[in-house]
Order: C-alpha cells, then sequence, then structure tokens
C-alpha cells in the first residue's frame, strides 16, 4: 500500500511552544502557521498590486479593484450609500482572509509534509521531513493544516463579525435605542418575548457563523484526504474544482451575511407614530384658521 489513511480529527496539532521547549508557554498549531502566512500573503498581494499604481489599472492591479468595485457596488445596494461604503473595509477584509484560508486544502504540501511519532518506522523521509507515503504514514503530524479547518479560527472571525456590528448599532442609533431591540418593553409582553429572541439570536449568529464555514471545509478537507486514499495521485482531482467553489461559496456567504446584519443593526425598528401620519389625501386645516367663505354652505 503506498499510504495510510491519515488520523482525522478536529483539535489541531501544537507543533511547539513560545519560549521554546515551555509546555506552559504559548502553543503554536499547525493551524496558526499557515494563518500567519496567510496574512503575509495578503500583505504581499497587495504590496505587488499597488507597489507602483497606474491611472489605467492592469494585471493584478485591475484584478483587485474589479474585485473591490464590486464588492463595493453590493455593499452600497444593500447597506445605502453611507453605510455600504462604511461597512465596505470589514467586508472586504472578511472575504478575501476566508477565501485564501479556505482555498490551502488544494496546495500540494498541506497535510502531507510533516514528521512522525519518535519510534516509528516505515514511513518515507527526505531528512527530517517525512512524506505521506509508507505503511506508518498514518502516525504523520502535519506541519500545516487549513485554517478554516480549525474551529477556534472560525469562531474568533464570528465573534468579530458579531461585535463589530453591535458596535455599528450602538454608533448609529445611539445605546439607548439599540437597546430597545432586545429590552422592548413598550410593546407589553410580546415586545419582551420578542426582544430576548433577538438576543437569543445575536448569539446563535457567533454559532452558526463559525459551525457553517468550519463544518463545510472540514468536510472538504476529509473528502480529499479520502478520495486520495481510495484512488492515489488521482482520486481527488476531480474534487479540486469543487472545493475552489465550496471554498468561494463560504467566504462570499460569510462576508454578505455580516453586510446584512451590519444593515440590520443600523437599522431603527421604532414604528411611526399614528397621530403623525395623516389621515386623508389633503393635511387637515388648523383649527384657528377661518373657512374660507366659498366652502361654507
Amino acid at each position: 500500500m503506498l499510504w495510510q489513511l491519515p488520523h482525522i480529527g478536529v483539535p489541531v496539532d501544537t507543533l511547539f511552544y513560545i519560549p521554546f521547549g515551555n509546555p506552559n508557554g504559548f502553543p503554536v498549531s499547525n493551524t496558526l502557521i499557515i494563518t500567519w502566512v496567510t496574512i503575509l500573503v495578503i500583505f504581499a498581494f497587495f504590496f505587488v498590486a499597488f507597489r507602483k499604481p497606474k491611472l489605467v489599472p492592469r494585471g493584478i492591479q485591475n484584478l483587485v479593484e474589479w474585485t473591490f468595485q464590486l464588492l463595493l457596488n453590493l455593499c452600497e445596494e444593500v447597506a445605502g450609500k453611507e453605510d455600504g461604503r462604511r461597512f465596505f473595509p470589514w467586508v472586504a477584509t472578511i472575504f478575501m482572509f476566508v477565501l485564501l484560508a479556505n482555498w490551502w486544502e488544494i496546495v500540494p504540501g498541506v497535510e502531507s509534509l510533516g514528521t512522525v511519532e519518535p519510534g516509528v518506522h516505515g514511513a518515507q523521509h527526505l531528512g527530517p521531513i517525512y512524506f505521506l507515503f509508507g505503511t506508518n504514514s498514518n502516525h504523520l503530524t502535519a506541519w500545516l493544516r487549513p485554517p478554516s479547518t480549525d474551529l477556534n479560527l472560525t469562531l474568533a472571525i464570528a465573534i468579530i463579525s458579531v461585535v463589530i456590528t453591535q458596535i455599528y448599532g450602538f454608533r448609529k442609533l445611539g445605546a439607548f435605542q439599540h437597546i430597545t431591540k432586545y429590552l422592548n418593553y413598550h410593546e407589553g409582553v410580546m415586545g419582551i418575548l420578542v426582544g430576548i429572541l433577538e438576543f437569543v439570536l445575536e448569539l446563535a449568529r457567533i454559532i452558526s457563523f463559525s459551525f457553517r464555514l468550519f463544518g463545510n471545509l472540514f468536510a472538504g478537507d476529509v473528502l480529499l484526504l479520502v478520495m486520495a486514499f481510495l484512488v492515489p495521485f488521482a482520486g481527488a482531482t476531480a474534487f479540486y474544482f469543487l472545493e475552489l467553489f465550496v471554498g468561494f461559496i463560504q467566504a462570499f456567504v460569510f462576508a454578505m451575511l455580516t453586510l446584512v446584519f451590519m444593515t440590520l443593526a443600523v437599522t431603527s425598528h421604532e414604528h411611526p407614530e399614528e397621530h403623525d401620519a395623516p389621515t386623508s389625501g389633503h393635511a387637515a386645516a388648523p383649527a384657528h384658521e377661518p373657512i374660507p367663505a366659498s366652502t361654507a354652505a
């Protein structure tokens, strides 16, 4: 057999600690390393794209401006021009980061290079680097793992999204009006129940955000590993395109839901007073004004 199906587990693997050798220090996992790499790649990408900006964009600059113009237009259509431009940096950042974090699972070397447990023999290696081949290759501890398959990362992004949404709600509506969304005592018992439900839904968004992204990407990662085990070399090839599409859709859905929730957060739930609305097509004349003689009959 060329290789064994690696151990599939939800918890990530800790590679080392900072400071080194101190088990009580800061743990550095295989998903944390590639998360740092993701941030560096994004910075490098934008540095190359706008190192020498041109009035008529071409190449990478043209691709970046076209992509972000589409996102900006979408933000303005959903939230309005003013709020859309205010939300755009958050939406674009989440989209870019999540997209790249999702696509790491199709990069060669991710989850296939690492080290093996002490005393394990039979795994192919080149010096200290072990490959995902051999009879004991299922003991491999991968150096790199896609960030989106780590529930800690998806949960962190979800918390950031929900917290920023609440901050915008407080800034736009004011503390009192924003809090009354959850403590709506003006409408009696029903208003209080609806407010409690709104508060529970805010907490549920964190769970739905994090588990939706984690579940889809973890399932796709397992699919690639299993298909490569069943049909070595070529079994997972057909699914790479599927995972490219799934990674894009999940990043887009995460960013768009953040935009929608931000828009709802800055939208007042107050209803216009009934006495402020006109009762007919013509405004009622003030009581102190005399009635015109032409209409008195």
